[in-house]
């Protein structure tokens, strides 16, 4: 997404504020328009307040939305862009604009509503398949379900499944997330989970299944075996015990690999990273946090990070880990995290 501009002097403050809230969602957002948006922050009191006015009513919005007070992040003390402008009056309001049909504002509250929504909540997040669903979770939150069968689910954070058993089969749909699966058992019904086009079938007890953001579905096995299938493929392919795949939809099933006990850290509300590049970090702690995290750098994405990290709590982790590497933090209300040199 091209950075906004505010050369134009048809381009109101109070737009280009909103611009910058929609540019900085983007997850293709370049270093350079990260710096732009630094140094338009930076360039005049008015840009900081008109910031933080468009902040304040996305917020507003999204807790209207029945977003739960609970997500909100404490701000800890951090190096603050402007400070002084946050704390300063009320901007201008705009002139009148002319009048428009009311199904035309409506519409644009909505867009707005969702717009706010979407720069707050989780990449992976998905309130649609979340409405639909049988259980879900929150951000940061984990949560067992134990089903009619006897089995149960410890779904990880924002995921979401569908439940359908019936005489002759048990099937679980999983709209997004990560979620783990000790399945009871029943020689008359299979137990299957079906991510888009692929379908595990459990041979054995405990296995977890990953539908990522990137969308392609990672299957882990943990106890005996699975058997993965995907649409329009003839044969199945065996995950034992300590392997995993990761697929990706239109492509041919992997082999399976050896998978290491990290994988499984999740379930004891833990994140082990050994030797991963700092930009791998981040990506997971946003799956933990409502907002946003920036790296200001490209060469800040390739520094190596090694820890065990507690997933209750990912700003301490995201805290400890700038301290490691010598980082500087800038925060931006409470949901957008600024990394920089």
């Amino acid at each position: 997404m091209p950075a906004p501009s505010d050369k134009s002097v048809h381009t109101s403050l109070q737009d280009q504020a909103i611009a910058w809230l929609v540019c900085l969602r983007d997850d293709s957002l370049s270093d350079a328009e990260l710096e732009a948006f630094a140094d338009w922050l930076n360039r005049d009191s008015l840009h900081a307040e008109a910031f933080t006015e468009a902040e304040n009513l996305f917020r507003d919005m999204v807790v209207a939305g029945n977003l739960s007070r609970e997500a909100e992040v404490q701000q800890p003390a951090s190096r603050q862009i402007a400070p002084a402008t946050f704390r300063a009056a009320k901007i201008k309001p705009a002139k009148p604009r002319p009048h428009r049909p009311w199904f035309a504002a409506g519409f644009a509250i909505a867009a707005m509503c969702l717009l706010a929504i979407g720069l707050i909540m989780p990449q992976q997040a998905s309130l649609l398949s979340d409405y639909l669903s049988d259980y879900r979770t929150q951000t940061g939150e984990i949560r067992e379900i134990q089903l009619s069968d006897g089995s149960r689910l410890l779904m990880n954070t924002n995921s979401a499944v569908s439940v359908a058993f019936t005489a002759e089969a048990r099937r679980i749909v999983l709209h997004h997330g990560q979620v783990r699966f000790t399945v009871a058992k029943d020689s008359r019904r299979p137990f299957e989970v079906v991510a888009d086009d692929l379908t595990v079938r459990a041979l054995g007890t405990v296995f977890e299944v990953y539908k990522t953001a990137a969308e392609h579905t990672e299957v882990t096995v943990q106890e005996h075996a699975v058997a993965v299938s995907a649409a329009g493929r003839e044969s199945d392919v065996t995950v034992a015990q300590g392997q995993g795949l990761s697929y990706k939809p239109g492509l041919p099933l992997p082999h399976p690999q050896a998978v290491g006990a990290e994988q499984s850290a999740w379930q004891q509300h833990r994140l082990v990273i050994n030797d991963r590049p700092l930009a791998e970090l981040i990506s997971e702690l946003e799956r933990y946090r409502f907002g946003r995290i920036f790296l200001a750098d490209a060469a800040l994405k390739n520094l190596r990070v090694t820890g065990v990290f507690s997933l209750d709590t990912p700003d301490e982790a995201l805290s400890s880990v700038r301290k490691a590497l010598a980082l500087q933090e800038t925060r931006i209300g409470p949901w957008w995290v600024f990394l920089h040199r």
